[in-house]
């Protein structure tokens, strides 16, 4: 299968055009071309900014991918989705969008599955990823587009763009406290990012996924400081828990992971990815934070210069 994947050198979508290539593949990626290094050998490539539309349209005016994977930088907006759909009009026979858990209301109850209503609870991420879905889906039902939604959430492993298990990596291994806001109760789910990935390499061409959302996720929650204790156990390193009160609305919030502070639970069923598609993860919690804890060592992470200067003044 021919696959354009839109990204390709950052975090989750290499992760997937290796498991694309893994899988025998043809993958052509497109994005800015700033990491051309980063990609593997047979990979081709189209340098492009998704956002300059008429250069988007020039750019893909003889692709003809048997399938599109769509994992958006912020902010992608709607817009920017019906460039890319009007630029492939009828040239493409399977499409993935990477949505994320956050177009749910999480005021609501949990768990959130995948009709969960919708709404701007995450502002304006929320609306871009909301945009975004629903112009996939427009295609699907106007022109019989078949269509896939993606909604992942806490993605982690290896090469994460966000800063949240190797922020307490980086903490434990020097043997520092570690900040938890509040009680640190609040409950988080993690999916690792080739169970991710393989999931996505999975779906492609499947056309019981047309039309469908599916929660792409590992099967765990666990509260904030849970989270960290896990983390703790399974690199074997002492831990020291410093509990701070959240502040007000405003304030500045306790250090705490890239994007794990807010102050609700985020838990997803996958019943659905399950049962109708067959995709459960490889990995559970505690394996995928070892694996990417081994990839952690081998970069020399632990070794590098990090500033805890501004936790230092709240432990004190």
């Amino acid at each position: 299968m021919q696959v354009l994947v839109i990204g390709g050198t950052e975090f989750i979508s290499l992760h997937l055009v290796r498991a694309l290539l893994r899988d025998g593949h043809q993958v052509t990626v497109l994005n800015r071309g700033r990491q051309p290094g980063r990609l593997p050998a047979g990979v081709s490539t189209i340098v492009c900014d998704r956002k300059d539309h008429a250069a988007l349209r020039a750019k893909l005016a003889g692709e003809r991918p048997d399938a599109l994977v769509d994992i958006t930088y912020a902010p992608t907006t709607g817009e920017d989705v019906e460039a890319l759909l009007d630029a492939l009009d009828g040239r493409v026979g399977h499409a993935l969008f990477v949505s994320t858990g956050r177009v749910h209301d999480h005021a609501l109850p949990i768990p959130y599955h995948e009709d969960t209503p919708r709404t701007l609870y995450w502002g304006e991420y929320a609306r871009h990823k909301i945009a975004g879905e629903d112009a996939y889906l427009r295609r699907h039902r106007e022109r019989g587009l078949g269509v896939t939604i993606v909604r992942p959430t806490h993605v982690y492993g290896p090469m994460n763009t966000r800063n949240n298990e190797t922020f307490f990596f980086d903490r434990l291994v020097r043997g520092r406290p570690v900040l938890v806001p509040g009680a640190g109760g609040w409950l988080r789910q993690f999916g690792h990012v080739e169970d991710l990935a393989d999931a996505m390499a999975q779906m492609l061409g499947l056309r019981a996924a047309f039309g469908q959302a599916y929660n792409v996720t590992g099967e765990e929650a666990i509260t904030q400081v849970g989270f960290v204790e896990l983390i703790a156990d399974v690199i074997k390193r002492p831990l020291t828990l410093v509990h701070r009160e959240t502040p007000p609305p405003g304030g500045k919030p306790v250090p705490f992971g890239q994007n794990l502070v807010y102050d609700c639970h985020a838990v997803y069923t996958t019943t659905k990815i399950r049962t109708q598609l067959r995709i459960r993860p490889r990995y559970t919690l505690a394996a995928g934070i070892a694996q990417t804890f081994d990839w952690y060592s081998r970069e020399g992470l632990d070794r590098r210069e990090v500033d805890f200067s501004a936790e230092d003044t709240l432990l004190t």
